[in-house]
């Protein structure tokens, strides 16, 4: 697992990635965690919440594929608020075989003592590159994602340069409304938003590989 510290430094870089948009959310959609390929992709509106493209053309729940319409609405979205682009996802309840991980990590900088752990969870993490499996115990109070929620990077253009950082997109179960929560250095390792938390820092790296750059 990365440091806080090269979570951090990978959090600079995003910054100012040259990233490419559209294949970058075409890959995402590869990952196959959020069904409709639309989703992978929203448009943000001044207070962090954000619109889903079939939203914005008037029927919310039409599948809209990613064709020349779609893209041109996220093109003009980068000039004024931004778009969130969803490219990994967090679950305790998947079930994922050991077999079929491409790593799986331990979490070893705990508080407590040895004796104070009985409750093992293991964490689901799925990006268009790579499934990881996350392990730790309950009590030392690491929080992890809802199935409701998803993380990737906000990006928009700002004085013709792109600007990219990552959040968290929380919404509810019927997809009602999205809602973007920015990371923090601010919260502790235990609060879902923070650049320290363990869970945090390897879906950060999972995200740096999968983001497209020109």
């Amino acid at each position: 697992m990365i440091s806080d510290e090269d979570a951090l430094k990978i959090a600079e870089k995003l910054e100012n990635a040259d990233i490419d948009i559209k294949q970058t959310i075409e890959k995402a959609t590869t990952a196959g965690y959020l069904g409709e390929d639309h989703f992978y992709c929203t448009v943000i509106e001044e207070g962090g919440y954000t619109h889903t493209v079939p939203e914005i053309l008037g029927d919310r729940y039409k599948s809209q594929p990613l064709d020349n319409l779609y893209f041109d609405i996220i093109s003009k979205a980068l000039d004024h608020d931004g778009i969130y682009i969803s490219l990994a996802y967090c679950n305790s309840n998947l079930i994922l075989p050991d077999e079929n991980c491409d790593e799986i990590i331990e979490y070893d900088d705990y508080d407590l003592d040895e004796d104070e752990y009985e409750y093992m969870v293991e964490y689901g993490l799925i990006s268009a590159d790579s499934i990881k499996k996350f392990k730790v115990y309950a009590e030392e109070g690491i929080a992890g994602h809802q199935p409701t929620e998803d993380m990737g990077i906000i990006t928009n253009i700002i004085d013709g340069e792109y600007k990219a950082y990552f959040a968290l997109r929380s919404t509810d179960r019927c997809m009602s409304s999205f809602m973007i929560l920015p990371l923090s250095t601010e919260y502790p390792k235990e609060h879902p938003l923070s650049f320290k938390n363990p869970i945090n820092k390897i879906l950060i790296e999972m995200i740096d590989d999968a983001i497209v750059r020109n």
